[in-house]
């Protein structure tokens, strides 16, 4: 089908409007109160604890993704400068926090179907590191569920805690049974990018109410309930503001969830009608979790120039994780095993455009003339 050429944007990221924080910054004006676990942070916590079928306690907001991962290694109190494993398939935040609370990262392969670690293939390298190993990091790819029982029967067997980075998760491990929170910590973002967008902000989900209760106290400074402080904390509090946000936003989720599936299946559905099995993803695999990003894995690896010729049809894409965090100057020096399926999907994976307010006829162009690039491609190839 021939397509009049057009501007097709990556990502717009949507937030409530005013009109539906309103009510809740109105509360703020009355309450004055503003931040320091205020009432809308507590309401927040609250409702999230409910939304995912979880005790009161189990909840804490923090101020942005990557200061809860770090607060969630510096709760457990692990060595200094002992190995934190974790893929390098993810974003910058993962070794950083790492980092910041005094650990290595050392990074491991993802499975190629995955895009994730898997607990027995952690098992083995284990055996691999030359040095203690204090925790894992598992990162949910783009949102994709993590079986979170795998991992808190790997702590029990290895005594290595696991921390769940899923900074996109926030609908899978409300929607699929194995994603389900447990013991094992997940880390879920609300960035503005993220489906439940705030702006900046993010909450971290655990039955284990004692690491909730300890990470309280090191996102305040390190003050205890009796205001003592018996290791030096950091301020990653979140806001009455954003706080407001978040209400407004899980109080749209229903309808915006509702567009997300929609949008997901048509793209599907494009691909399906595009493609015979070339394309793949974990985002493709499943109907019944949304995120906000759409990434595929090409079926040649030359990410570069499909995007350079998507991009002369309007068409924005992105390589979100770029070459891995290992391909990163900050990160190459530390160490990691071979890692042939992460420098793979770095050559191959791309970010298609995909907004809550995009059109079934951009995600039809989108498709149409991928497909149409990489036909060309494949007779170039051939005559070549």
């Amino acid at each position: 089908m021939a397509y009049e050429k057009r501007k097709i944007p990556l990502m717009q990221p949507l937030l409530p409007e005013y009109k539906f924080i309103a009510a809740y910054l109105e509360e703020i004006d009355k309450n004055r109160w503003y931040s320091n676990f205020g009432p809308l942070v507590t309401r927040l916590e609250r409702r999230f604890e409910s939304f995912f079928e979880m005790e009161e306690g189990a909840v804490t907001s923090v101020v942005n993704g990557t200061s809860g991962l770090t607060n969630i290694l510096r709760a457990m109190d692990l060595q200094k400068s002992s190995f934190c494993l974790m893929p390098s398939w993810t974003f910058m935040a993962t070794p950083a926090s790492a980092i910041a609370a005094g650990l290595t990262p050392f990074f491991l392969d993802v499975e190629e179907e995955t895009w994730a670690l898997e607990p027995e293939e952690v098992k083995k390298s284990i055996r691999k590191v030359p040095g203690m190993v204090s925790a894992v990091i598992v990162v949910s790819p783009f949102g994709a569920p993590v079986e979170t029982g795998k991992w808190d029967d790997f702590t029990e067997e290895t005594g290595i805690p696991v921390i769940i980075d899923g900074a996109a998760a926030f609908d899978s491990i409300s929607t699929i049974e194995k994603a389900r929170p447990g013991k094992t910590p997940i880390m879920i973002s609300l960035h503005a990018t993220k489906v439940l967008g705030i702006g900046e902000g993010g909450i971290i989900i655990s039955s284990d109410k004692k690491l909730i209760a300890r990470i309280q106290e090191l996102i305040n400074f390190g003050f205890n309930s009796e205001r003592n402080i018996t290791v030096p904390g950091t301020n990653g509090k979140m806001s009455e503001y954003s706080a407001a946000v978040g209400l407004a936003a899980l109080d749209l989720w229903p309808q915006k969830r509702g567009v997300w599936t929609y949008l997901k299946l048509h793209y599907i559905e494009a691909f399906r009608r595009n493609f015979q099995g070339e394309i793949t993803s974990p985002w493709m695999l499943s109907d019944e979790w949304v995120s906000s990003v759409c990434n595929i894995r090409l079926p040649s690896g030359n990410a570069l120039e499909i995007m350079a010729e998507l991009a002369k049809k309007g068409i924005e894409s992105k390589r979100w994780w770029t070459n891995g965090c290992h391909g990163h100057p900050a990160y190459a020096k530390f160490p990691r095993l071979e890692l042939p399926v992460t420098e793979m999907l770095a050559k191959s994976v791309i970010g298609l455009p995909f907004t809550i307010d995009m059109k079934s006829r951009d995600i039809d162009y989108v498709v149409e003339n991928l497909a149409e690039i990489l036909r060309h491609e494949t007779r170039d190839k051939k005559t070549g």
